[in-house]
């Protein structure tokens, strides 16, 4: 964390946001100065928050960012303490309760972490955001068009690719529109979800007014760029989606948490798509039998968004004959005596080791968690060639999950880099009915690799193709397939990764 000297900015901030006060005819004696709002988080959303409110949430999130957050040496361009002067001039002038919710969640996204978030309250994104009935989805960097509303299936078929809105380019529109409002670890997931959208948080490339009106430039099917005018009024009303059989097929597969297929040449597949289900540990054990006569074995966790890491352990114990490591964890330390003493650290040798907590920069250290694989006995273990299917929503559990897989040389990793964020979140409670979230644990790799921030990267990247929205072309299984098919070729060991496939 870039450190501004504590006792200077803070008596910057406190005259500031007193000067803030004063220009709304605010004047307060001791009696009357005002405590942090009773029940903040549950006030109503109709209700106009005063500026008071507005200046203790932001600095209620300022502060428990300052102590807790964990992650900001992947923002050392940050000046944490000066944002947060920026910002109270600039919540001075938010007419209401919108514009000041979007302003907290553009300064939580300043600190680029999937876990750290200001959440608006879900009454003010139904009273000012809306979308039309289009849905999008990222492939090759591009907004492609995966479901429509069945009236504009004519006027816009799946699998247009967006080329502007309202004449801006879509990139264009990204960055100043979108991107500044999303919290995320990695690059590749705030593309993804400034494409798609969220109906919930209300921001996307198609987000605005409800009832306005859009116009759309789109490359057709067909090779012509072709323009139609749409409406933002999906809120509130029942929508006949089109989409590809193929998108429609995958939406549905999801929804299973585990599914198991026989492939060719003696392959098993099986998916689990969360990890979640109490039932997922059981459901996989009525397949073992038969995966265990499978020469490879295809284990796809694309669709996998996380639940309790417990679950993914007690499977991935059917795989390895070996124990395995997995995340190291730590988290910040505050002292306050400590932090004290730590101010004379240059001065005086005794309080060399306080330095770090005057500087923010003490943590506690969590060692890593070992998975013992002789709970589940030999002659029921799985360990065949694997690889596993992973992407952009490989997330929390699953992404646990592979840092464990990590230590297995017969697990090999196909497809995109994962979600990359994960974490323990602090949860605020802030005026007007929203709420906040810090990431309060940092997560790596046990030998102190990072992920988060950058996503686990595969072992063999197989980008997602526009295809995949529109047909059954699936390249990211056909890699599996092939990298399966070489080892049997190499005649490998189970328990000896094929390093390199050329």
């Amino acid at each position: 964390m870039n450190k501004i000297k504590k006792n200077s900015i803070l008596k910057k901030v406190a005259l500031f946001a007193c000067l803030l006060l004063c220009q709304q005819g605010y004047v307060y004696s001791n009696e009357s100065t005002p405590a942090a709002p009773e029940n903040a988080g549950e006030r109503q959303v109709n209700q106009q928050l005063t500026l008071e409110e507005k200046i203790y949430g932001l600095s209620l999130f300022w502060k428990e960012v300052s102590y807790n957050f964990a992650y900001f040496d992947q923002v050392a361009e940050l000046d944490w303490d000066a944002t947060y002067i920026r910002y109270l001039a600039q919540i001075h002038n938010t007419k209401n309760n919108f514009e000041y919710y979007r302003l907290m969640s553009r300064l939580a996204a300043e600190l680029k972490d999937g876990m750290t978030w200001v959440k608006i309250p879900a009454e003010l994104i139904k009273q000012y955001v809306d979308f039309p009935a289009i849905k999008l989805a990222e492939a090759e960097g591009k907004a492609i068009v995966v479901s429509v509303e069945d009236s504009l299936k004519e006027q816009l078929p799946v699998g247009s690719i967006i080329l502007a809105v309202d004449g801006e380019l879509v990139l264009d529109k990204l960055k100043r529109d979108v991107f500044p409002y999303i919290s995320s670890s990695t690059e590749h997931i705030k593309l993804d979800k400034a494409i798609q959208g969220s109906y919930t948080d209300g921001y996307g490339l198609l987000a605005g007014a409800p009832a306005s009106r859009m116009d759309i430039q789109f490359l057709h099917p067909d090779g012509q760029v072709k323009n139609v005018s749409v409406e933002r009024n999906m809120t509130g009303r029942e929508i006949n989606w089109h989409a590809s059989q193929a998108y429609t097929r995958r939406e549905v597969d999801k929804q299973e948490s585990i599914s198991f297929r026989q492939l060719e040449n003696g392959i098993s597949y099986i998916s689990i798509n969360n990890f979640y289900d109490d039932e997922i540990v059981d459901k996989f054990k009525m397949q073992v039998a038969k995966i265990r006569q499978a020469k490879g074995l295809i284990l796809d966790l694309r669709a996998n968004g996380g639940g309790n890491t417990m679950i993914a352990e007690e499977i991935l114990k059917y795989l390895t004959f070996h124990n395995l490591t997995g995340a190291k964890s730590k988290m910040r330390v505050h002292n306050a005596t400590y932090k004290a003493w730590g101010k004379y650290g240059e001065q005086y040798a005794w309080a060399k080791k306080y330095e770090s907590y005057f500087l923010d920069q003490a943590w506690s250290e969590v060692q890593p968690d070992v998975l013992v694989a002789d709970d589940v006995p030999r002659n029921e273990k799985i360990v065949v060639p694997t690889a596993i299917l992973i992407g952009r929503e490989t997330s929390g559990a699953a992404e646990d999950f592979l840092l464990y897989a990590d230590g297995a040389d017969h697990l090999f990793t196909i497809g995109e880099p994962t979600f990359g964020s994960t974490g323990q979140p602090l949860m605020l409670d802030l005026p007007g009915g929203g709420s906040a979230s810090i990431c309060t644990k940092r997560d790596t790799y046990a030998d102190g690799r990072d992920f988060v921030g950058y996503g686990i990267v595969p072992d063999i990247q197989v980008a997602r193709s526009i295809d995949y929205y529109m047909t059954d072309v699936d390249k990211g299984l056909k890699a599996a397939l092939d990298y399966l098919h070489n080892e049997f070729k190499q005649g490998l060991s189970p328990e000896k990764k094929l390093v390199n496939l050329n």
